[in-house]
């Protein structure tokens, strides 16, 4: 059974990194990709002679197929953490092969072979399985692409950067709430609530927010303490951060 490390069991992609632990050194990591052709074809007409011996098991079987690029794993430096990373970048699944011993290199070839056949019959059994004559959906075939950009940009981007952003736009919603701006109120809120979604809870990024669109006159200097807070906790400015969550609370229960 095919162990899934990222992905959908259900849904493959028809794509997907596999890694295998090396059994004599267990730190060590070795990778190769599964592609499932979407087109029907026999792979093994288009490699030469003196390797057809060797992958022919490989590439011409009679069922459904994941071809391996490589054939046989290659040592990959950056470890596990990296190949989930490199799988979340291209949207590929990544399966765990387990051990296998990486000392005579042809001993890999059955083991790629096999989970090779698994993938290709489980993406078989759930494209075969759909309908091809339905519409793409609107949302697919617009604007989901860059959402999905922006959102890879702010998994990776440092904190420092996502509260530089947030105070950009505390600005920006400011004076749209201020202006009687709905539109552009709107628009910022919905950038901003973005960017909390990738910040952790000890930054208080949802009573910022509310700070920040807030009407009543305690608003602004509410937002104002919440990003200096922020900035803080950047630093590990632990000492600052107490005065600030006491002058915090003090405006907040001057608020009522």
């Amino acid at each position: 059974m095919l162990t899934f490390r990222a992905g959908d069991p259900d849904r493959p992609r028809g794509h997907a990194l596999v890694f295998f632990r090396d059994g004599e050194s267990p730190d060590t990591v070795w990778a190769t990709y599964l592609v499932v052709a979407p087109i029907k074809m026999d792979l093994g007409k288009y490699i030469p002679a003196a390797f057809a011996s060797q992958l022919a098991g490989q590439l011409s079987a009679a069922g459904p197929s994941a071809y391996p690029l490589p054939p046989v794993p290659e040592k990959f430096e950056g470890g596990i953490t990296a190949l989930e990373r490199l799988a979340e970048l291209r949207n590929d699944d990544l399966l765990d092969g387990g051990a296998i011993r990486m000392s005579e290199p042809l001993y890999a070839l059955q083991p790629v072979a096999d989970i090779g056949t698994q993938y290709a019959e489980q993406c078989a059994r759930y494209f075969g399985a759909q309908s091809l004559d339905e519409p793409v959906p609107e949302a697919v075939t617009s604007g989901a692409s860059s959402v999905d950009v922006d959102d890879l940009l702010l998994q990776v981007m440092p904190d420092r950067d996502k509260v530089g952003r947030l105070a950009r736009l505390t600005g920006t919603l400011r004076y749209a709430v201020e202006g009687g701006d709905t539109r552009l109120a709107d628009e910022t809120l919905d950038e901003m609530q973005r960017i909390a979604r990738h910040l952790t809870d000890k930054y208080h990024p949802t009573e910022l927010i509310a700070a920040a669109r807030s009407s009543e006159p305690r608003g602004a200097q509410l937002a104002e303490l919440y990003l200096e807070r922020c900035y803080r906790l950047v630093d590990e400015d632990y000492a600052a951060m107490a005065d600030l969550d006491s002058k915090i609370d003090q405006l907040r229960s001057a608020g009522g």
